[in-house]
């Protein structure tokens, strides 16, 4: 081997040898109840995690990124945290589930874990024990408030009814938004649990029916919302009764489960959607995701967008701590992520900030309404809901 050879392979092994290696891990249900979100959603953490690898974002470290499906039980996701704390040293702990959230809240504080969940309750970032809690995007409570309030403006008095999963993850908004649906002056006059098996909804449509119901808003993941929006077009409710819903509601991914059923539909979000491709936070989604040769199902799901947003901000934050991965150095980090130090990945509709008090990433959101094509598009700009800090605030 020549000289100049081998002084190239000493400084390769070197540099190698110098890296160390930080582990991220997300938990989250790739199988099981919800996992219509959850499947792309991991996709998202693991292709973001091997582009920043391949990138070398964080010099010095080599990231081990390990995505786990936990089957949407909190039992697991337990066991996945300890794993990833206890044995592996995680940096950063990337949750899902707003029950396994709630269940870690108090050993997250305890072992000073920084978390980034997939569950936008509010509750997970109220105190006590939410120091190292960050949500990426607003909060479900802020989002369907924000639908409600759309309701107020176009008709005062209106009756809505809340459809809202069986789970923690369900019925998290249900007090905020009826206690700002009595100050906004609409009534909340019916709340139903609907999971993933209403196959038939024509009970719970005809009981909106009866009780002068003309706004439906779910809390809720797709496949259960497109069932509800079928059988409405079955039962020629379409367009008597105006169809909504929080993040996991919408998408394309509700568009492909109920097909022009979905059109009207009306979602609010804080992610930028597929078709924006002149966003470069979407030219990113569309570049990765054909890098590591993802269906075009995930590709354009917005769930697959929300992972790489999650893992993104975990991944900067042991950027600006310089490769420390350290519960200390990532929580200044974190916290530092403020003002002219937001963090600007592309993938929302505003900037990711977060200070000691501001646990909440890209805080603004929009109303999109799906088109006859079964596309969402904005029908507002970035917005905050006025009513929210009103009803909740901290």
């Amino acid at each position: 081997m020549k000289p100049a050879l081998i002084l190239s392979a000493l400084l390769t092994v070197s540099v190698a040898a110098a890296q160390k290696t930080v582990t991220i891990g997300w938990s989250g249900a790739i199988t099981g109840p919800t996992s219509d979100a959850g499947s792309n959603y991991g996709a998202g953490v693991e292709d973001y995690c091997k582009y920043a690898q391949a990138q070398n974002m964080v010099p010095g470290v080599k990231l081990n990124c390990v995505v786990r499906d936990d089957q949407y039980n909190n039992a697991n996701t337990q066991r996945n945290f300890e794993d990833y704390v206890g044995n592996q040293q995680a940096a950063a702990f990337l949750g899902y589930s707003t029950g396994g959230t709630l269940q870690l809240k108090s050993t997250i504080q305890e072992t000073r874990t920084l978390t980034f969940p997939g569950s936008y309750h509010i509750g997970n970032i109220d105190q006590p024990n939410a120091d190292y809690i960050f949500l990426p995007i607003s909060s479900y409570s802020e989002q369907l408030i924000s639908l409600v309030e759309w309701v107020a403006k176009k008709e005062r008095g209106a009756k809505i009814a809340l459809v809202v999963n069986p789970s923690p993850f369900g019925r998290a908004p249900v007090d905020d938004v009826k206690k700002a649906a009595t100050r906004l002056g609409v009534t909340i006059v019916d709340v139903q649990e609907v999971g993933g098996n209403n196959l038939d909804n024509t009970a719970l449509l005809k009981r909106f029916e009866s009780a002068g119901v003309k706004y439906v808003i779910n809390q809720n993941t797709a496949g259960p919302v497109a069932n509800i929006l079928k059988d409405a077009k079955r039962l020629n409710l379409l367009g008597r009764m105006q169809f909504m819903g929080a993040h996991y509601t919408g998408g394309e991914d509700l568009t492909r489960l109920a097909g022009d059923a979905a059109n009207n539909f009306i979602w609010s979000t804080s992610y930028y959607m597929y078709d924006e491709g002149d966003k470069p936070g979407i030219q990113l989604v569309k570049k990765v995701g054909a890098q590591y040769s993802r269906k075009p199902d995930t590709i354009r799901s917005v769930h697959y967008t929300s992972g790489m947003l999650a893992a993104s901000i975990a991944i900067e934050a042991l950027r600006r701590a310089k490769g420390d991965g350290s519960s200390a150095a990532m929580l200044r980090a974190i916290t530092a992520m403020t003002g002219s130090q937001a963090f600007n990945p592309g993938f929302t509709v505003g900037p990711v900030t977060f200070s000691a008090k501001d646990h909440v990433g890209a805080e603004t959101l929009r109303l999109l309404q799906a088109d006859a094509t079964g596309n969402f598009k904005a029908i507002t700009g970035p917005q905050r809901s006025a009513m929210f800090k009103l009803v909740h605030p901290n």
